[in-house]
Order: structure tokens, then C-alpha cells, then sequence
């Protein structure tokens, strides 16, 4: 009778395991299929040109990665609903269900791949730095690493992080903005020593603004891959996704969207192609019957 009982609880137990799995996938096989059967998905961005430019007056949305997305979802006959939102909560409106997709040009980093699912990178963009002209004090990153020094991030952005990381001396000044040109802004005003973002931004800021210098204009650091993302679990639309950016990028449709943005400060990581079966110029043998 034990017997019996054990192979019954050994039995059930297997038949959960089998099934439980089963389960999961199921849950997270849904995403794509409700996308296509509603023909709509939401999509959370943060402004930040030049992939996401919105006008400050009509709320109109442009850009390359908004070109890109409609497109992608166009194809396939569904509509794109856009959810503003910010680099410190975009993971939580994941998470919440605000929105399916988050095409905010994130630096794909190994924090935030705890919190979310990145698609494949899309471009790859390092970090500088913008002081005030003039100042003298730094020579190298690890100046940054001062007792008393000031450093403007943006609050939950990837520079946020590696200020932490490298930088534990210094006191930073964390800036609750989707404005990426905030923590040089900080710097103009006297309010921080260093404002640390992008690359593009910082070339962007230093071009317009004479006081400021461009630490790392010629030498970015921290070159770092941009992805989108969606929330943990949902491998129907990452797939969908993956193939999506990987037929923009290789066709060229994506880069000749963005050349009338100019210069985005980005790059790409494009295939070396070889002959596949034997060269070009090497007539094929006749199959033998």
C-alpha cells in the first residue's frame, strides 16, 4: 500500500513539473498574440534626440527610433501607442504592465538586465564628461574620484551607475529628468563640477554652449551597447523584436531613416560577409545523379 502511495505522489509530482512549465510558457506566449489580435501595442519612450524628439508644443513625436517602431509594427498591421516615461521608472512600467515595449534608447548594462529583457543591441555609444572651461583639475577619469566633488547624472541613468562604481569619493548630484543635457546644465550654472552623459549629448552641449569643455570628445569611455526592452518573461515579443532591429539594421531602412537627423554620435555592428559554398567566381560542379 505505501508502495502505491509513493509511486502516486512521484507520479504527481512529475505530472507538476511537466505541467508547470507548460504554464509559464503559455503566459508569456500570449504577448504577441494579444498585440496581433487588439492590433495595438504600448510603447513607453523618453525623449532624447535624435531617436526620440518630441515638440514641446504639440507633443508630436519624430525621430529615427519613432520612424523605426512604426514601421515594425506597421508591417504587421499593428498600431504603436506611446507612453511617456523616464530612464528611473521605465523597468516598473515594464513590470506594471504600462506598456509592452520599451523603446527608450537604453544602455544595456548588468543591473539593468536583473529588472528586464534587452533585445539584441541596437547601436553602441560611449560617455563623456562637460566641465567648466578653463578648469584644470582633470587629467584622467580617476580625477573624477575627489572628496567634495560634485558629479550631475541623471537620476537611473547607465552614467548614474558607473559614477557609483568608480567614482565613490565624489557626492553625487542625482537629477530626477528624462533631459539628458541636464547634468551639463548643472555644470553652466555653477551647481555641479562635472555633468556626466553621452558622448552625443555632451559634443551637442559643448557645441552650443562656449564656457563648457568636452573632457572626452576624441576618446569616449564606457562604450556601452543600446537595446530596448520588455518585461522579464515575455520571449514571444524579444523573438519578434530580435528579428524586427535585425532587419532594419541589415537592409539599411533604419540608417537611411536617420540621415535626415545628421550625425546621431552612434554606431553599428555590421557583418563581415564571405562567400557561403565555395567563391563567387568558381562555376558550381554539376550534381551528380
Amino acid at each position: 500500500m505505501k508502495s502505491i502511495v509513493r509511486r502516486s505522489l512521484l507520479l504527481g509530482s512529475m505530472l507538476t513539473a511537466l505541467v508547470a512549465p507548460a504554464s509559464v510558457q503559455t503566459a508569456s506566449a500570449q504577448v504577441m498574440d494579444r498585440i496581433l489580435k487588439e492590433k495595438s501595442i504600448k510603447i513607453g519612450f523618453i525623449p532624447s534626440p535624435p531617436g526620440t524628439i518630441k515638440d514641446p508644443a504639440s507633443g508630436e513625436l519624430k525621430g529615427f527610433y519613432i520612424e523605426g517602431v512604426r514601421y515594425i509594427f506597421k508591417t504587421i498591421g499593428v498600431e504603436p501607442v506611446f507612453v511617456e516615461t523616464t530612464w528611473a521608472t521605465f523597468a516598473a512600467g515594464l513590470q506594471s504592465g504600462q506598456f509592452d515595449l520599451s523603446m527608450a534608447g537604453t544602455f544595456a548594462t548588468v543591473q539593468r538586465a536583473a529588472a528586464v529583457e534587452f533585445t539584441r543591441p541596437i547601436h553602441y555609444l560611449g560617455y563623456s564628461a562637460i566641465v567648466k572651461k578653463g578648469d584644470e583639475r582633470f587629467k584622467t577619469l580617476a580625477d573624477f574620484n575627489q572628496d567634495g566633488l560634485k558629479i550631475a547624472v541623471v537620476q537611473g541613468g547607465a552614467g548614474m551607475e558607473y559614477v557609483k562604481e568608480n567614482f565613490p569619493k565624489a557626492t553625487i548630484v542625482a537629477l530626477g529628468t528624462g533631459n539628458l543635457t541636464a547634468p551639463f546644465v548643472e555644470v553652466s550654472a555653477g551647481r555641479a563640477d562635472v555633468g556626466i552623459e553621452d558622448a552625443w549629448q555632451a559634443r551637442r552641449y559643448a557645441s552650443a554652449q562656449p564656457g563648457v569643455t568636452d573632457l572626452f570628445q576624441e576618446s569616449p569611455y564606457n562604450l556601452l551597447p543600446i537595446a530596448w526592452s520588455v518585461k522579464r518573461g515575455n520571449q514571444d515579443l524579444i523573438n519578434f523584436m530580435n528579428t524586427s532591429i535585425d532587419f532594419m539594421l541589415l537592409t539599411g531602412r533604419w540608417e537611411r531613416m536617420a540621415t535626415a537627423y545628421g550625425a546621431t554620435g552612434r554606431f553599428q555592428d555590421k557583418p563581415v560577409l564571405s562567400p557561403f559554398g565555395g567563391s563567387l567566381e568558381t562555376p558550381a560542379a554539376a550534381p551528380k545523379h
